[in-house]
């Protein structure tokens, strides 16, 4: 597919390829089943210096994406969970090959999620030079609405995996710093 280049989706390979960051994102959706595109969004609106969403923005945000993300991301996930380990009297080649097809239809389906997300909230950047931990603030006070719109809290262990992943997006942050940023998840 041809999309159109957005900063936001350059942000999410960059941050989510980062040490760690995949698989703290994996847990935290699994464990909660959080939509990983929405909380680097929410990370990308404070690193980009765009601040923090209201509640609005936040309602129109999950109308632009809740439902392809349910039924089209989250459908073509489930679909290539079960090739993987599913259909044993199947050839295993044809089934993999079929499996990559389906993952690459996956990520072009989160990559269209994203540009809905950043096409639903279109802030202008305020504070490009705030300081880092200000930006990490708005980061993490963003992903907290999103959470609150689930009505999910966070334990511990989910505020270790959220500070990794601000601390990787917010290089230079320090791990305390980051760890203070997740309690607040709490």
């Amino acid at each position: 597919m041809d999309f159109p280049d957005h900063p936001f989706w350059d942000f999410s390979l960059e941050v989510y390829h980062r040490d760690g960051v995949g698989a703290a994102s994996l847990h935290l959706q699994a464990r909660h089943g959080i939509d990983v595109n929405v909380m680097l969004f929410c990370l990308w609106l404070g690193h980009s210096g765009r601040g923090v969403m209201t509640e609005e923005e936040l309602r129109a945000l999950r109308t632009a994406t809740d439902q392809w993300h349910e039924v089209v991301v989250r459908g073509l996930r489930r679909v290539r969970t079960t090739l993987k380990d599913g259909f044993p009297d199947t050839p295993d080649r044809l089934r993999e090959s079929l499996r990559g097809s389906i993952q690459a239809a996956e990520i072009n389906s989160e990559h269209l999620e994203q540009l809905l997300l950043a096409g639903a909230v279109d802030r202008p950047v305020e504070a490009e030079d705030a300081p880092l931990e200000a930006r990490a603030a708005d980061g993490g006070r963003n992903f907290a609405r999103y959470l609150k719109s689930l009505e999910i809290a966070f334990d511990p262990a989910d505020s270790v995996h959220f500070a990794h992943i601000l601390g990787q997006t917010f290089q230079g942050l320090t791990p305390e710093g980051a760890l203070d940023i997740a309690e607040t998840l709490m």
